[in-house]
């Protein structure tokens, strides 16, 4: 393991007081993770969608309306 990943804290957190918070440090985490673990992140969440609404894991539609 290199030296810079074991420098990094492994947490991030944030304290809002008083309003709304803005997207400053979620746009800063996320850039952070890299597009491997956006991707990943939101397709957790479209499993978790299907899984609650439907009972089940996604699947890809495998209908066919025209062939030639």
């Amino acid at each position: 393991m290199d030296e810079k990943a074991e420098s990094q804290p492994k947490w991030k957190t944030r304290l809002v007081e008083g309003g709304f918070p803005d997207r400053e440090f979620d746009v800063e985490f996320w850039q952070q993770q890299g597009a491997e673990a956006i991707f990943s992140a939101a397709w957790e969440m479209v499993e978790l969608a299907e899984e609650i609404k439907y009972g089940r894991k996604p699947t890809l539609q495998r209908t066919v309306t025209h062939l030639e």
